[in-house]
């Protein structure tokens, strides 16, 4: 998908290109004495290397290309994680449609990685030249913004940028909900995954007791107690030790680059922040002042909807 200066190509349903992908073809190409015309949008600068600022100003000039890339943990300077296995990311997978989102478990399953959809934005306000990857946006030249920017020798690498008069956000993917966020929805979704494989246990045994002849359910299930206390505990270690460690390599990463973020724009208990709830929360305030708007398909009518998008990218109200 080719850039747009203005943001004014209409962002259809095409899915995204794997940026990955591309910039093999670019190596081998070149490697076998090719030429490649086609520029590539270098990976994002994850994290930043000292402090975020904000600025604000009007965009002079703008234009974006959408693909898929990555954002995770795995990306960062500062995490020591090591490339994954495919057996690992299938099993990565496997845990976020158990525990965490099903939308994002489909997508590591079905392109056997964890990229996401993200823009890579570029042009200049206040007279200098800016660019980075966010989610998606609606901007168009002349557009007031607030940018959550890092100096890099001749240009701003954009983490976040903001329609104030709106309250949209779009956010560096990844850079969405503090750490104490994060630790209570890993919680809720462990608590969720327990309570769903003790439920499918009680109901095998149910129903291994109704061909049981002779025997009553209470007296089936009360010999099986014992079990199912082993059962429960070996659940909470097992999805506690998982939320643990996922914790620990978020706070230090993802989390860490959202409460910068957050503090760049001077918000308030930034590590209690989800803008996934800020989102869900503003729709229904602007629903019931009648402000409501679905979003459609053009950058003129498109807005954060509560559902995630994979092709286009998620982005937020704050």
């Amino acid at each position: 998908m080719s850039a747009t200066d203005g943001g004014n190509k209409v962002r259809g349903v095409i899915q995204p290109e794997k940026i990955s992908e591309l910039r093999n073809e670019r190596e081998n190409e070149l490697i076998n004495g090719g030429v490649w015309i086609r520029e590539l949008p270098p990976p994002p600068v994850l994290p930043p290397f000292g402090e975020l600022e904000k600025i604000s100003g009007l965009l002079e000039s703008f234009s974006y290309e959408r693909f898929r890339e990555h954002f995770g943990p795995e990306v960062y300077r500062s995490s020591h994680l090591h490339e994954v296995s495919n057996l690992q990311r299938a099993a990565g997978a496997a845990v976020a449609i158990g525990a965490e989102s099903p939308g994002l478990g489909a997508v590591m399953m079905m392109e056997d990685d964890s990229t996401e959809t993200a823009e890579y934005i570029q042009g200049v306000i206040n007279g200098k030249p800016y660019r980075g990857w966010v989610g998606q946006t609606r901007l168009k030249p002349g557009d007031y913004v607030d940018m959550v920017v890092e100096w890099h020798n001749d240009h701003y690498e954009v983490y976040a940028i903001t329609l104030p008069e709106e309250r949209i956000i779009s956010v560096c993917p990844g850079g969405n909900e503090g750490s104490v966020a994060y630790m209570f929805r890993r919680l809720k979704n462990m608590l969720l995954l327990v309570i769903i494989i003790m439920t499918m246990f009680v109901v095998a045994l149910s129903i291994k007791s109704i061909f049981n002849e002779g025997q009553s359910l209470m007296s089936f299930l009360n010999e099986y107690v014992g079990l199912f206390i082993i059962m429960t505990a070996l659940c909470f270690l097992v999805t506690g030790t998982m939320a643990f460690f996922s914790c620990k390599v978020r706070f230090r990463t993802c989390c860490k680059l959202s409460e910068n973020i957050f503090r760049a724009l001077s918000m308030k208990n930034i590590s209690t922040i989800s803008l996934a709830k800020t989102r869900k929360a503003h729709i229904i305030k602007l629903k019931k002042e009648g402000r409501w708007c679905f979003s459609g398909n053009t950058d003129e009518s498109a807005y954060p909807s509560s559902k995630y998008s994979i092709s286009r990218g998620e982005w937020y109200y704050y």
